[in-house]
């Protein structure tokens, strides 16, 4: 029974950290793009990164699902909110929260990030930031 109860108590707090009520800290992460596929320019936002040097192996749905999307976006309802999962071992672990009416059954991808020998600056805070994207 106690197996149960945890593995159910697991479940909600996965799906909570998943969605707007997440005890996760929101985040921003600036690094070197010459080790990056994704992510949008600091001085030009819409400009997408050159994939030049770079292969793929897998799904590249999921890289076309994230390309364009990089940005955390208050502008949206409900906006798009990156979360802070896990930094270990060099690795820095993303993901996008799920929007409230998200199903059940839906689960958010996460993002593995090497760091990198240049540095990069990751912005954690408990909420979205009030300042509007350009």
């Amino acid at each position: 029974m106690i197996f149960w109860l945890a593995r159910w108590q697991g479940i909600a707090d996965a799906r909570r950290d998943a969605g707007q009520n997440s005890t996760l800290p929101v985040v921003a992460l600036i690094t070197p793009e010459e080790k990056f596929a994704v992510g949008r320019k600091l001085d030009d936002i819409f400009a997408d990164p050159s994939l030049k040097g770079y292969r793929i192996i897998g799904d590249r749905g999921l890289f076309e699902d994230l390309r364009g999307r990089e940005d955390s976006d208050s502008n949206l309802k409900p906006p798009r909110v990156w979360r802070l999962l896990l930094e270990r071992g060099g690795w820095i672990y993303l993901f996008r929260a799920l929007p409230p009416n998200a199903k059940s059954n839906e689960l958010p991808s996460v993002l593995a990030i090497q760091e990198s020998e240049k540095g990069h600056i990751i912005i954690r805070s408990p909420e979205v930031s009030k300042t509007t994207s350009p």
